[in-house]
């Protein structure tokens, strides 16, 4: 099984947000991340980059 970090992206450094996540969901504006148990942490912004080698998901957050 492959689990993933979720990170934004920061001016300088990314930005840890959550950690353990089975699936992520993209949709309308918003990035959906359900860990290993199910947890669900939705995230305003959109996806920059997936990793899957070094288990990473980067977004970018909107301003809105």
């Amino acid at each position: 099984m492959c689990l993933s970090s979720v990170y934004k992206k920061g001016p300088e450094e990314n930005i840890f947000l959550c950690k353990n996540i089975a699936r992520v969901l993209p949709k309308d504006g918003e990035v959906v991340c359900y860990d290993l148990m199910g947890q669900r942490t939705v995230l305003k912004g959109e996806i920059l980059d997936i990793d899957l080698m070094e288990n990473i998901i980067l977004i970018k957050e909107s301003d809105v």
